[in-house]
Order: C-alpha cells, then structure tokens, then sequence
C-alpha cells in the first residue's frame, strides 16, 4: 500500500502490505496468536478497514506531486488509482478492502523491479534494485525464482489458501509452491481437495510467473506502463535471452508475453467447450479451461482432478488442445516467433534457422519414438481393454506430456517397468531451451548425439544440416549432460536413503521428474518425508533454472582475470 521512492521504502511497503493481509486473514478466519489477543479482533478490523485507504491516498498524493506531468502520473500510476478509487468506494467494507490489499500486495512486489532513484554528484538517474547489486544473469535467474517461491509458499500457508475445515502445512506450501513457479506438477496435496479456490489461483499465478520468467514478466509490465529500460537492465535482459541487440530484446520480450496470453486464451476457449461439453456448466468450464490452458501452455501438469486427465482420454477436443499447448509451451519461444514469422512470410522450412531447425526435428523424433514404443509396449497389457482409435489417442497424449507437461491419461502404475523406463529416459531429456519445461534440453541431447556420431566417423567438427557446432557448445553441452547426471544420480541415492521403504523404480522416476520439471508420478508424493519434500523441491528448483546456471551463479566470478594458459599434453583416454 505504501509506495516510497527509495530501496528500504520498498522492503516498508511489503512489510506493512503483508502485516495488513497476515493480521486480517488470521482475525477473518479466527485464528489470531494468543499473544495478539489482548487487544479485541474488531480493533484490527477496524484498523485495517481505514488504515488501507488512507495509506494509498496518500502515497498516491506524493507520486501526483512528484510526476512531471498528470499524463506522466496516470502513466506510472494508473495501478495505484485503479485499487484506490474502489478503497474509496467501498470504504468501511472489510471484505472488499482486504482482496484489493491483497492485489496490492502483488503490485508491490512487481513495483521491487521498476526501479529506485539514486543521487550521484552529477545527476539522478533511474536504477534497478536488482541490477544497482550488480548481480550476474545467473544469479539474478536464481534469486529471483527463489523471492517467487518464498513469497508463493506465505501465500499458500495462509488459512485462506485451504478448503473449509483443513489447513496446508508450511513444507506442503513451499513444495507446492516450488513446484508451480518451477513449473513441475508434483504435488503432495490434492489440488481440488485440500486447495480453496484462493489458493488454487495462487497456485495458477505461480504457474504463470514461473512458465514467463519473472524477469521477463517484470520487464514486460514495465514497458507496459511507459517505463524504459536502462543499459545494465538491457545487457542483463540480452544475456538472459540470448538477445544480439536492444530492438530484438524489446521486440522479443513484448512477443512471448504477446504469445504467451494469445495461446493460452485460444486454448481456453476451446477447453471451456470441451469441459461444456463433458457436462461442466459454463462458469465451472470457463474455470477449468483457463487454469488447464494456462496450466498446459506452461508445461506445468497441474490439473483440478485427482486423476489428472483420466477422465477425459477419450475426449479428442480435451486432451488434443491440451497436448498442442504443451507441444507449443516446449518448444520455446525463440520457435515460436520463427514459426509465426514463417507463416506470415510464406518462409521455407529449409530457410529455418538452425537452432528451429534442432528444436523441430528432435522433438518430432522423440514423440515418434514415444507413442510408437508405448503403442506396441503396452498393446496387450495396458492398453488391451482400448479399441484400436483408443489406444492411439492415449499413446500420443502420454508420449506428448512424458517429457515435460506431467499430465496422465492413465494409471502410470499399470504400464510394464520398461515404459516406465522409457519415460524417466525422456524426461530427462525434457524440454527446449527457451521454453517453459526443464530437463537437459533437446538441443543439448542433439548435439551429444552429433557428437558421438562424429566419433565414431572420426570427424573432428561436430555438424548439423550442414553447419558446424562452434566447440564451446559442444563443450558446455556436454557439462549440462554430466552436471545433471551427477545432480539426479546424488539425488536418488539420497532418496534411497530417507526413503527406505520405496522402491527403486518409483524413486527414480520421482528424482528424474522432479528435475525434469515434469510432474509425472508413480503415487509417492504424498506419502514422501519431510526431508524428501525438501530434497525434491531442491531439485524441481535446480531442473527448472538450469544446472548450468546454478553452478555459474556460484562460481562465475570465482576465477577472476585473464587465466594462465598451460601448454597442451596428451593423455590415454577410452
């Protein structure tokens, strides 16, 4: 509620946001500590009620008496009066003032990342909190999935976030959370059970947060609203998405975001016929097709079903628009545009660039390879009591959602050991670089392949459609490969040590889905330890910014200078 044009001023205003929503969800749901009690509960109600308003008012004033212009206040400000003007309204009416604290709430935090003024000798000029501690790409990745996460698993531990009669625990909060920002799917609670609906959109909004990129997202909402990116912001934001120039960086940010809501309302429109349909009435369909859209294109796998979408395998308009919004959720946004821009322009597919190129073919190889092993794997096991239609349908669906979406068209539990293989094999592989699931990468495991390949042909240039692989790729594709080797491996064996009571198959397919953000699991999740809730989140969190990221953000700066260079000796290798 408090807008105050200086770092501290920012963390004030979360703090005193979050204490007004805190209290008043604990006076509203009777929950307050004993230690608070000595003053009555309407004490804070009333507090709360004229306190909020006032606070806006006022800090609304200050920017009004700041701005260089009424049009350079609306600018900047519109959201401030947008949540004002209602408070006013609907003054004294708790109810009302509390949700609009709570959208409030958000935007301060968004406002962390619009940027502070800072005084040199010479001049003031506009900086950003996050870019003035002039953090690495990596790091700034990190830090800012790990604010989202923390920020997400208060809001779902609040009384508010939970079904009539039960409460969430703070390690189900924060694996949940961690889940959705990182885009997973794994779940301890039941969503549709145990989540009110306020937690539910909680949930989804992480989902969102986390399948853009807060950095992204942020960015985006600061062009949205006039301001302008300064030269560290652009640098960072480039090194980010691999961006050559400002314009591009602009021009692709303000795309994803563009994209992004255009798919997912498309999508949500065919989704609310389809839930019509399945003899949802409309309000509960639009409901349904908005969060499973939004839930899809981000690759997240959560679903309002305790089945996830068993229900609907047989439903072509359900299951179909959900594994084309995965499929175009995976393939990354880079893709995307180029596949849009081929369209408009009538370009060919043999003028694609390389990286769509790779995207395109290794996808399209590996869904192929999917549904053809799980069509004839389980044709007279899991699938024996399908028709032939049938089994096709649920066949394409789960080798589409296996590498990195996590929504099952059937009991994974009744598949052979060596599907089940199968899939941990591809989720690890998971997703695209640039898009909103994890794993290694397509790319990463094209090049490997290229790699071998050229080997084994005593070719010493990795080469792909007639272009060479600069080596530094191959090399830090390789890194990528062993780092996350040695990341899933040690997470297994710790696994098998906290968890002694499971089985190996269910455990590795737990550890691999968590990394590869997938969200797929055997029935485990639930019943995991306190410490194994703890090492997955870990994982989920490590899988969805990427192991290579991680290890830069710790040891980017370690090396320092120019490095001495050894001369070369040979060694025995193979």
């Amino acid at each position: 509620m408090v807008h105050i044009t200086s770092r501290a001023g920012y963390f004030l205003e979360l703090l005193i946001n979050g204490a007004f929503v805190l209290i008043y969800t604990l006076v509203k749901n009777k929950k307050l500590p004993e230690a608070l009690k000595i003053i009555p509960s309407e004490y804070y109600t009333d507090w709360a009620v004229w306190l909020a308003p006032f606070l806006v008012l006022y800090t609304t004033v200050i920017h009004f008496k700041r701005s260089e212009s009424v049009e350079d206040f609306i600018r900047k400000y519109v959201f401030s009066l947008i949540i004002l003007i209602p408070m006013l309204i609907t003054i004294g009416d708790p109810e009302f003032s509390y949700w609009l604290a709570m959208v409030h709430l958000f935007s301060t935090f968004i406002s962390l990342n619009e940027g502070v003024e800072k005084k040199t000798n010479e001049k003031s000029r506009h900086l950003d909190w996050i870019y003035a501690t002039k953090l690495t790409p990596a790091q700034t990745v990190i830090l800012s999935f790990g604010a989202i996460i923390f920020i997400g698993s208060l809001l779902l531990s609040l009384p508010i976030a939970a079904q009539a009669g039960k409460s969430i625990k703070f390690i189900d909060a924060i694996f949940t959370a961690t889940s959705a920002t990182c885009v997973t799917g794994l779940a301890t609670l039941s969503l549709a059970d145990d989540f009110s609906p306020f937690g539910q959109i909680v949930v989804l909004a992480l989902v969102q947060i986390g399948g853009l990129g807060f950095m992204t997202l942020s960015t985006s909402l600061a062009l949205f609203m006039g301001k302008s990116l300064g030269v560290r912001e652009q640098l960072m934001m480039q090194g980010m998405l691999d961006s050559s120039s400002s314009q591009e960086l602009l021009d692709l940010i303000i795309n994803i975001v563009k994209f992004t809501l255009l798919i997912e309302f498309l999508g949500a429109m065919v989704l609310t016929i389809g839930f019509f349909n399945a003899d949802y009435e409309i309000g509960q369909s639009l409901y349904l097709g908005f969060f499973h859209s939004i839930s899809a294109f981000c690759n997240a796998g959560f679903a309002l079903f305790n089945t996830s979408l068993e229900e609907f395998k047989f439903s072509p308009l359900i299951h179909g628009t959900i594994a084309v919004l995965v499929i175009l959720g995976g393939l990354g946004f880079v893709v995307i545009q180029e596949l849009l821009e081929a369209i408009r322009t009538k370009k060919r597919v043999l003028d694609f660039s390389l990286h769509t190129k790779i995207v395109l073919t290794t996808n399209f190889l590996l869904l192929a390879f999917a549904a053809t092993y799980l069509f004839f794997g389980e044709f007279l096991h899991a699938f024996a009591d399908y028709t032939l239609w049938q089994k096709f349908q649920v066949s394409l669906f789960q080798s589409v959602t296996i590498r990195t979406a996590g929504f099952n068209s059937l009991p994974l539990t009744d598949l052979h050991p060596h599907s089940l293989y199968m899939m941990i094999l591809l989720m690890f592989v998971g997703a695209s670089p640039g898009s909103t699931g994890g794993g290694v990468k397509t790319t990463t495991f094209a090049i490997l392949v290229q790699s071998v390949k050229a080997t084994l042909t005593n070719n010493n240039r990795v080469e792909m459609f007639e272009r060479t692989i600069p080596n530094t790729i191959v090399v830090r594709s390789i890194a990528i490969f062993i780092i996350s080797l040695i990341t899933v491996s040690t997470a297994v064996l710790i696994m098998m040590r906290i968890e002694p009571g499971k089985d190996f198959l269910s455990l590795l397919f737990e550890t691999v889905s968590a990394f590869g953000t997938v969200g797929l699991s055997l029935g485990i999740t639930s019943s995991l330890t306190f410490i194994g809730k703890l090492v997955l989140s870990a994982l989920m969190f490590i899988g969805r910014v990427g192991p290579l990221t991680l290890v830069l953000a710790v040891g980017e700066n370690a090396a320092g200078g120019d490095r001495l260079k050894y001369p070369e000796s040979k060694i025995l290798i193979g």
